[in-house]
């Protein structure tokens, strides 16, 4: 959840400060490196190593304001200019709170001290600066992707809505239809067999329609989590194509996979991943006729492995290729089998291949099939280094 945004996740966007200088060092040190670098919020004090204390430029050049003071301070080590108390005013916060956090606690200081930049512990002895105002400054960008995202959920929301009222149209009539046959006339047990059997298929339809919808759309409304992990490629194909033999069997459909003999690496999450090649082959089933082969061939290069789909379906237009990826698309080309279809598949694919720094595309000519094609990056096997002795 965007609430949940992390200060690592924001890192390079911050603008951390590590500059740091030893409590032994001259305070005109701290002088010199703020004449130097005035975007600095403040500067790191360490003691044998350790953290010592949080220097503020604010209150360092409000002190050194006065020429006595900085007569003194210049000859004086920097732990001089500290209470031994100082470090209760020290706001520390790791650095995987979350910025929504972070800014709270930073406003819940005391007025003394709530401008002083944020000490932000990376590691166990790796700490860093964060100014406040820049803190705030991201506080404001999470509250506006939050709002974007709301406002996007409550679109997405109309959409399906709008999809639900379309497709359920039809079978619910067929439904009333026969239903009111069977009210309103006297029919055999034949007949009564029949409409009972049709209502039935129509609303098995009809169920599948919401839960295949619904299910996706849901996929879609949340935010993916990539749990990032390498696994073998190939055993997962082969675990795909043999649960969906039977779905092509039943359309007189044959599946041919190709593939190295060597095995393939992906890092990324193979749930997600094993969901991009499901609804693809799916799709090349659905909307495939009786009687076609679907060709399922996977290439490895230097950094890449490719996938490559193709089925001797009805193909796609230039119309449908410029709009396949989107949400709730509609083509042209219909399932051959009465199928159902909620348009978010591919939608959902593209998503995932991004996510994994791949790429999703389709060849396809009207009348002469499709083939959707996914480019993932590999893990590279390791090169043996030959000694020669």
């Amino acid at each position: 959840m965007v609430s949940k945004i992390g200060i690592n996740a924001t890192l390079s966007d911050l603008d951390l400060v590590s500059v740091s200088i030893d409590a032994e060092d001259k305070l005109s040190k701290a002088y010199d490196i703020f004449a130097k670098h005035p975007s600095y919020p403040g500067l790191i004090v360490l003691k044998q190593g350790k953290l010592f204390r949080m220097l503020s430029k604010a209150n360092f050049f409000e002190a050194m304001s006065q020429q006595y003071m900085y007569d003194v301070y210049s000859r004086r080590s920097a732990h001089y200019f500290f209470d031994d108390n100082d470090l209760d005013h020290c706001l520390i916060l790791d650095v995987n709170i979350s910025v929504l956090s972070a800014a709270t606690m930073a406003l819940r200081r005391p007025s003394i001290n709530r401008f002083d930049p944020i000490v932000v512990q990376c590691a166990e002895d790796d700490f860093k600066l964060l100014d406040y105002y820049v803190l705030l400054m991201a506080e404001n960008q999470v509250h506006l992707q939050t709002t974007k995202l709301l406002r996007q959920a409550n679109e997405f929301k109309k959409e399906v809505l709008g999809v639900v009222a379309h497709d359920l149209r039809n079978p619910i009539g067929v439904i009333l239809g026969f239903a009111s046959l069977l009210n309103s006339s006297d029919p055999s047990k034949e007949e009564m067999l029949e409409y009972s059997k049709i209502i039935l298929d129509t609303s098995q339809q009809m169920n599948n329609m919401v839960k295949d919808l619904l299910g996706s759309a849901i996929k879609d409304a949340v935010d993916f989590t990539i749990n990032s992990a390498p696994f073998a490629l190939l055993k997962q194909m082969n675990q795909i194509i043999s649960n969906f033999k039977e779905l092509a069997e039943a359309k007189h459909q044959k599946i041919l996979f190709s593939s190295p003999e060597s095995s393939i690496t992906i890092k990324g999450d193979s749930s997600k991943i094993r969901e991009v090649f499901e609804n693809i082959i799916s799709n090349a089933i659905k909307y495939a006729g009786r009687d076609t082969q679907i060709k399922v061939n996977v290439e490895q290069f230097d950094e890449v492995v490719i996938v490559k789909v193709t089925d001797e379906g009805p193909g796609l237009s230039e119309d449908d290729k410029s709009k396949i990826f989107g949400k709730f698309t509609r083509l042209s080309a219909k399932p051959t089998a009465g199928e159902t279809s909620t348009g978010l598949g591919l939608f959902i694919v593209k998503k995932i291949v991004d996510l994994h720094g791949g790429k999703v595309w389709v060849e396809s000519k009207l009348n002469e099939g499709s083939t959707f094609v996914v480019e993932l990056p590999i893990v590279p096997t390791p090169k043996m280094n030959m000694l020669t002795v």
